[in-house]
């Protein structure tokens, strides 16, 4: 029986404040900023345990703070409860609906609960809107939505309009690849891997692991050996360590 390999893809637009204004320190104890701006210094360091405490004790003391709901919508969205993170993002937009990184997260939840017209409908007012900064974020979601979907060739057109906004973005290059390997494009999916691992600043495990993976199908056994020797130290948890062992002996099997 041929083996389920895993591929590494990260949905984008998590861990951004862009829309949050970090507030003074010099407030006043125990007020509704105090317990905001404590929240977002918390949010701002991955403490997403603290900085939830602290915003919902900002919005008891305040009931509408859009950076609270925000801040909230975020931590959410990292601790995998998406049905709270999309009630947060959707007060954001309805309190401000130009907030178009909130449009972008909000697909990114419906995404998850596997509402794909939802998700659909919110990824694309982001990636259409002028206004917003980053749509190739958008695009890189609306990519995944297809995967999903295992509708590829819409899921390369979204690749394509994203790069067409940011042509050095690299999750959209390591998309490009997952769709091309799954469509058994194998040689032109470690292409676009390796394109995407040029563009980021810092080598990301993923990035290698999926390099490595490609080239061991292709036979290339010491370009997969460097690969995932790479990834090994870097890898981020136990599981994704295990997966590049096993790799790395199929390897030495070959």
């Amino acid at each position: 029986m041929k083996k389920k390999t895993s591929i590494c893809i990260v949905l984008i637009g998590i861990f951004v404040l862009s829309s949050v204004t970090m507030l003074h320190p010099a407030i006043k104890a125990n007020s509704a900023e105090y317990f905001l701006n404590q929240g977002l210094l918390y949010l701002s360091s991955g403490d997403y345990n603290n900085a939830e405490i602290n915003l919902l004790q900002a919005l008891k003391k305040q009931p509408v703070i859009i950076d609270a709901f925000y801040g909230l919508g975020i931590i959410y969205l990292n601790k995998r409860d998406f049905a709270k993170s999309a009630d947060y993002f959707r007060k954001v937009i309805k309190l401000n609906p130009i907030n178009f990184d909130s449009y972008n997260y909000l697909g990114v939840a419906y995404l998850e609960l596997w509402k794909f017209d939802l998700a659909k409908e919110n990824l694309l007012a982001a990636a259409n809107s002028p206004l917003y900064k980053t749509p190739e974020n958008a695009y890189v979601n609306l990519a995944m939505l297809e995967i999903r979907q295992t509708r590829y060739d819409l899921a390369l057109r979204y690749v394509e309009k994203g790069m067409e906004k940011n042509a050095k973005f690299a999750p959209l290059y390591n998309l490009k690849g997952v769709i091309l390997e799954k469509k058994d494009n194998l040689a032109d999916a470690v292409q676009a891997y390796e394109q995407g691992l040029m563009f980021l600043q810092e080598e990301d495990a993923s990035y290698l692991v999926n390099i490595g993976r490609v080239y061991l199908k292709l036979n290339y056994k010491e370009k997969a050996r460097d690969y995932l020797e790479r990834a090994l130290p870097k890898a981020i948890n136990e599981e994704m360590k295990n997966s590049i062992r096993e790799m790395l002996k199929e390897v030495d099997a070959k």
